[in-house]
């Protein structure tokens, strides 16, 4: 069966008249009146009819009647085989034909008789030229578009109302590093992360679709999978399509101009800070003179409190009256857009004057006008070290011709001399030579003085030598030579200046005084070994007085701790004894006498003070906790007594695992304390002192502080130097005996003595002394 949109013949031949290849008349008439062109052939494949439409717009003639249909139609590729393949299958088809520039639909459709049987078949040629043109343009239209598209760097989407994407360029899929397959129908909310999916731009996008308003662009940052971080500018329009509603994202990126952005604003803010913190006046001047703008250090210059003062006032007025002119004609020409510079004095508002040296360029505005832009420095002191420098250089000018010493000039490596002036010692040279080597340096001298040149050379240092050189007499002398390089901005060498005395005399002198030091030399040998031999006397001499001191200090020692025995041992059971006899005297005379009671109680009472005052001398002149508990026990003892008796408060730091030490140094250390706290107490009117004492692998530490008066420096000096302070004598002659250290300082803030004493190593039996009991006692 043909379809509807087909035209094409078939019929039943019937008994009615027919003409050529049995079409009756009427259908020839039909075929005529119909506009398109039509072509029939019999099964041969030769054309049997063909209508006016066929002639007018295929140009067939009617002789093409019986013609073969392939070769008449040449233009149709292989058009005899579709047609027989149509009249064996009994199936019409459709071919797009072209003739020239025209475009054709070619339907070919069977045609039979009465028996059924296919008679040939009927060709029809529909023209589709403007409608193929425009299919063809409607491609072109929807490639370049999607071409565009695909190019457009912005990422675009088109969502439908449930946010699904329907179709997307290229860079929206490298945006979110998806495909399309990916995407396709795919809500936007799930091609990110939590936070993309809870955005509230969705909720903007869908009352875009819904009609309610107009979407406004928003500017958010998101983390994309291909780019990574990125602010992106986000818009969106309606689009209708079939009655339903679509919605168009556009996605701008937006970082790089943000980046920009920053960056120019951080630029912006340092030349700020650069313009606001260079100590050199940075000023903006119009052509006419306004001063339009100026940084701190400019206005502190000017003498002005605030920008106010002077900004968009003229600046004419700043500028000393005798430089006024230049300085506007220099305006004027930097406004013309010439650079240069200028010196020139401005005055103050404070009426202050200063030299001031200007760097200007000229600086166009946005809106084409031209301004004055100039660095300006105040270069006073330069100026004044200027003028100084010309008066020094006069003065010394004068010095050099007042003076007798002889000056000199040498090029770069010393090669020629410039110029000398000899002064009448060395001949005189107004030009340059080469030969001032040979002509006034002796010769056994010259060697020295081209090595001393060399390395004054390399080092760019001062070239200084005492060489013999030849005089205007023809002698030879001495000269004392001396130069500086004076060197370029590169710190290249230029030349030497150099001025050289003459030590002649000195030189004679100084070797007279070599040969008398030789005569004196033996003397003073014979008198040094003379001197030796005293000193190791005065040394032996000073070892047995120190040996002395030690004896006397160990006796002493032992005396105090034999009194102490007495005083505790002797009075102090005879005084027990009275004290006993007194308790009863009281107790009888209460009985019998009662106004003598009384009396009686006092005695006892006296009796008990001078008890208590004897034992504490007699622990005071040797402590026995010393040599019962040792030396932590007898110094908080003392601490303790010293409270009870004066309210000094002491803090002492012990360590517990202190240990015991040997007897005489135990001793030595508590004298050491107990003669410091009775200083404290004495001198310093200190409320507080401390003690530290401390046992390390190799010595013993003591540290003592009070916070009192201090001593004067004179005082102290005398107390170092051994002048003055006897006990202080004692304390460092006890220390020496154990080879221990002890240093004083003092100030106002009060008096710190730290001390120290070596541990001694533990000798064998066989190489202790007699006289070291330290040594035996270990």
């Amino acid at each position: 069966m043909a379809k509807d949109d087909e035209l094409f013949v078939t019929r039943t031949v019937s008994d009615e008249a027919t003409t050529l290849s049995g079409i009756t008349v009427n259908e020839i008439d039909l075929l005529d009146a119909v506009d398109l062109p039509i072509v029939v052939t019999n099964r041969d494949c030769k054309i049997a009819r063909i209508n006016r439409a066929a002639t007018t717009v295929l140009g067939l003639p009617a002789s093409a009647v019986g013609c073969c249909l392939g070769q008449t139609l040449a233009g149709v590729e292989n058009l005899d085989k579709l047609c027989a393949q149509v009249m064996a299958d009994g199936t019409p088809c459709r071919r797009e034909t072209r003739d020239g520039d025209r475009c054709f639909l070619l339907r070919i459709a069977p045609y039979s008789g009465a028996d059924r049987q296919v008679l040939g078949v009927v060709l029809t040629f529909t023209n589709i030229t403007a409608f193929r043109a425009s299919i063809d343009q409607a491609i072109y239209e929807r490639e370049y578009t999607k071409a565009i598209l695909n190019t457009v760097i912005d990422p675009l989407v088109v969502l439908d109302a449930g946010l699904q994407v329907q179709t997307a360029n290229r860079a929206f899929y490298a945006l979110f590093g998806v495909s399309r397959d990916e995407t396709q129908s795919v809500s936007i909310r799930k091609l990110g992360n939590d936070e993309w999916e809870t955005s509230e731009v969705w909720k903007s996008i869908e009352t875009t679709l819904s009609g309610g308003s107009q979407f406004q662009a928003v500017e958010i940052d998101r983390e994309f999978p291909a780019i990574g971080s990125r602010t992106i500018v986000l818009n969106a329009c309606r689009l209708a399509r079939d009655g339903h509603t679509l919605i168009l994202l556009t996605f701008h990126d937006v970082s790089e101009r943000k980046r920009s952005e920053r960056a120019l604003r951080e630029s912006e803010e340092r030349f700020r800070a650069i313009v606001e913190t260079t100590p050199e006046c940075v000023k903006l001047v119009s052509a006419e003179g306004t001063l339009l703008h100026m940084n701190s250090p400019g206005l502190k210059m000017v003498g002005a409190g605030s920008a106010d003062e002077v900004v968009g006032k003229s600046v004419y007025d700043l500028i000393a009256p005798e430089d006024r002119d230049r300085f506007k004609a220099f305006n004027e020409s930097t406004c013309r857009g010439e650079q240069g510079s200028l010196q020139f004095d401005i005055v103050g508002l404070d009426g202050k004057r200063r030299h001031m040296e200007t760097h200007a360029a000229p600086l166009r505005n946005p809106d084409g006008t031209v301004v004055h832009l100039a660095v300006t420095a105040d270069i006073s002191e330069r100026r004044q070290a200027e003028d100084l420098l010309r008066r020094s250089e006069e003065r010394f000018r004068a010095l050099v011709n007042a003076s007798s010493e002889m000056v000199y000039r040498m090029d770069s490596d010393w090669s020629e001399m410039r110029q000398l002036d000899g002064r009448g010692i060395i001949t005189d040279t107004s030009k340059p030579r080469k030969d001032w080597l040979n002509e006034y340096i002796h010769p056994d001298d010259r060697l020295l003085v081209l090595q001393t040149i060399r390395e004054a050379v390399r080092t760019k240092s001062m070239f200084q030598l005492e060489h013999r050189a030849r005089r205007t007499d023809g002698t030879l002398g001495w000269t004392y030579s001396r130069a500086i390089p004076l060197l370029d901005g590169n710190g290249k060498i230029v030349e030497w200046f150099g001025a050289a005395s003459d030590v002649t005399a000195r030189k004679e002198a100084e070797e007279n005084f070599r040969r008398l030091a030789q005569t004196l030399d033996a003397e003073v040998r014979v008198r040094t070994r003379e001197l030796e031999e005293r000193n190791a006397d005065v040394l032996k001499q000073s070892d047995q007085v120190r040996e002395l001191s030690w004896q006397l200090l160990h006796t002493q020692e032992e005396e105090r701790r034999h009194i102490a025995r007495e005083l505790h041992d002797s009075a102090g059971q005879t005084l027990t004894v009275l004290g006993i006899g007194l308790a009863e005297l009281v107790q009888k005379a209460g009985r019998s006498a009662p106004e003598l009671a009384s009396e009686a109680e006092q005695i006892q009472e006296t009796v008990q003070q001078l008890h208590r005052e004897i034992r504490t001398t007699s622990y005071l002149l040797h402590p026995p906790l010393l040599d019962e508990s040792g030396l932590c026990s007898a110094i908080s003892w003392s601490v303790q007594g010293l409270l009870e008796r004066s309210g000094l408060e002491v803090r002492l730091d012990l360590s517990e695992e202190f240990g015991r030490l040997p007897t005489d140094m135990e001793l030595v250390i508590f004298r050491l304390v107990q003669e410091c706290l009775t200083n404290i107490h004495r001198h310093s009117e200190s409320k507080t002192a401390s003690i530290r004492l401390a046992r390390e692998s190799n010595q013993i530490t003591l540290d003592i502080r009070d916070q009192g008066n201090g001593m004067l420096p004179a005082r102290l000096a005398e107390i170092q130097s051994g002048r003055s302070g006897m006990g202080i004598r004692g304390m460092r002659e006890r220390l020496r005996q154990f080879e221990g250290t002890m240093n004083i300082e003092s100030g106002t803030s009060g008096t710190h003595i730290f001390a120290t004493i070596p541990l001694p190593k533990i000798a064998s039996p066989g190489h202790q002394s007699k006289s070291d009991p330290l040594q035996a006692a270990v």
